[in-house]
């Protein structure tokens, strides 16, 4: 083990334990295995795939308490989990919320394989392979060379042999197929398609009462002007949370904007 990997398996121990902290000192071993890691509190295999983003991205779920949102009274029913990756979202929504009925949305087929490993143990959870947009189509990934957790999604172009074909969804028909008219929670991280989904004042917006956001400008510039031209008019408060905003849209108890940031805690302490 070297002195980097010695690192990360200490903190991983303090935040953990020391069973789930060497499992999770594993991964940065080198590339090419996946890996199970057993948290105190999820308590199912949390599978990462060794020299990849999912080494990153399960820091700052687990790690950094990405979704340990600062959110009062609240207990979701409906969650979607829209750019879902490889899932280590919805494991974390699904075991903070066990009653909670989740659908967890990855365009990648890469990715979408491992999702569903990591979801299998969560009956509440449904994996679908997809992308959403801002109107039902077929979309592509525009950067199939970038790491898992960056992929971009474009309107289909070029010939039938360039890629692969995505379905597209519109969040109501992914509600529709929740089996909701209202979303509790809304996570979406898209990297920059927020804007395309957003623009326009969709009326959707009306049937969420928390939207997670991470916003891409540097990927696709206007995606924050883009937000708040559709929150225009609604009363919401915001918070942030490790890279994401936190929108609770619940306005009849909420009617003031706030912008604080929080200390978020892991989901395993």
């Amino acid at each position: 083990m070297n002195l980097t990997s010695l690192k990360h398996t200490l903190r991983y121990i303090n935040r953990f334990g020391l069973r789930s902290g060497l499992q999770a000192g594993r991964l940065h071993a080198a590339a090419g295995a996946t890996l199970a890691v057993e948290l105190p509190r999820v308590g199912r295999p949390i599978w990462v795939r060794t020299g990849t983003s999912d080494v990153a991205t399960f820091s700052e779920v687990f790690m950094a308490g990405q979704y340990d949102l600062p959110v009062d009274d609240f207990a979701p029913a409906h969650i979607l989990d829209l750019g879902a990756n490889v899932g280590y979202a919805s494991v974390c929504f699904a075991s903070r919320w066990p009653k909670a009925r989740i659908l967890a949305l990855e365009p990648s087929s890469q990715n979408f394989a491992l999702l569903q490993r990591n979801l299998a143990p969560w009956p509440s959870v449904t994996a679908l392979q997809g992308a959403v947009w801002s109107h039902a189509g077929t979309v592509r990934i525009a950067n199939p060379d970038d790491d898992a957790n960056a992929f971009r999604m474009g309107e289909r172009a070029g010939t039938a042999g360039e890629g692969e074909d995505i379905p597209a969804f519109t969040v109501p028909q992914l509600m529709a197929k929740l089996g909701c008219n209202r979303v509790d929670l809304l996570k979406m991280d898209v990297e920059g398609a927020e804007a395309e989904i957003l623009r326009g004042h969709p009326d959707w917006l009306d049937a969420v009462d928390v939207l997670v956001i991470e916003l891409h400008d540097r990927i696709a510039p206007g995606c924050s002007e883009t937000l708040y031209d559709a929150l225009r008019g609604r009363h919401f408060a915001q918070e942030i949370s490790g890279g994401n905003l936190v929108i609770d849209l619940r306005g009849d108890r909420r009617p003031r904007v706030s912008l604080a940031p929080t200390r978020a805690e892991a989901i395993a302490g």
